[in-house]
């Protein structure tokens, strides 16, 4: 009795065992979620039956395209594009060469990703047509968008002011910053829709840290996008903008320089001590 008890324990502590490292690599392969990582890292651009944003409608994506070449864009849009290959290059143009940023998933994550798009409702993003058009703002609006983007009003969560790494049109004392990309032309880039579901769900790399926790409420992302809708229609080229923001900066730069050369030359004698003779 007592050998059986003891293999019947045996048997008991291997199955327990089984058990456990079957939950292990269950949860280890099942851990990636999908629909929050949609959320998070594709609903800024991207509906599944709610309409284009800034990129394609995503319904029935995976019969449009094959997996390995959904997992090859995903991964790196950019490289896909390099590559020649033509339905990457097509979707870049078509889009307004907005170029999908490159995601750290791994081959099986995509898929996982792909599953969720499959089986997913068509209110799993934004959709399109429910989003108030900055057509609609009024100038009190726009006037507040204007604010925000320069910190004149701080943002509801105490999100970084736009101007410190973007430029739009001619606002701004030096024109904005150089970090991030000029933002004049970016709502004929990304369509009302697409600016809506950007500024909501906020994805690009460098923005994701200083805008975890702080995100922009409805109203801010109204009115942002109403005042980049003003200052797109504003016509402002952008090459000339930095042309103006560069002559700006050089006359400030020689301006500097000149003060400084008076500070430390500007007392130097003019004449000799040397004795005539």
């Amino acid at each position: 009795m007592v050998v059986s008890d003891q293999l019947i324990a045996r048997r008991i502590v291997s199955f327990i065992s089984v058990v456990l490292v079957t939950s292990l690599l269950a949860s280890s392969s099942y851990g990636f979620n999908a629909k929050k990582k949609f959320k998070r890292k594709c609903s800024s651009c991207h509906t599944i039956g709610g309409g284009d944003l800034v990129g394609p409608d995503l319904k029935g994506i995976t019969s449009r395209r094959s997996e390995q070449w959904l997992i090859k864009f995903i991964q790196s849009s950019a490289d896909l594009i390099a590559s020649g290959d033509e339905d990457a290059i097509a979707i870049f143009k078509q889009y307004n060469e907005m170029a999908m940023p490159d995601q750290k998933f791994t081959d099986q994550e995509v898929k996982y990703l792909l599953q969720f798009i499959d089986g997913a409702q068509a209110d799993a993003g934004a959709s399109a047509q429910t989003i108030k058009s900055a057509d609609s703002a009024s100038e009190t609006e726009v006037t507040k968008g204007k604010d925000l983007f320069l910190g004149n009003i701080r943002l509801a969560k105490g999100g970084p002011q736009c101007i410190s790494c973007h430029a739009a049109g001619d606002v701004g004392t030096l024109g904005g910053g150089g970090l991030g990309p000029d933002l004049t032309k970016i709502y004929s880039k990304m369509g009302d829709a697409g600016i809506s579901g950007a500024l909501t769900n906020i994805s690009f790399p460098t923005m994701v840290g200083p805008y975890k926790g702080k995100e922009l409420t409805k109203d801010e992302v109204f009115q942002l996008k109403a005042f980049f809708a003003s200052v797109d229609k504003q016509g402002l080229d952008e090459n000339k903008n930095y042309a103006l923001k560069f002559a700006f900066l050089g006359a400030i730069g020689f301006l500097v320089l000149l003060g400084i050369f008076h500070l430390l030359w500007g007392n130097r004698r003019t004449k000799t001590r040397r004795p005539k003779f």
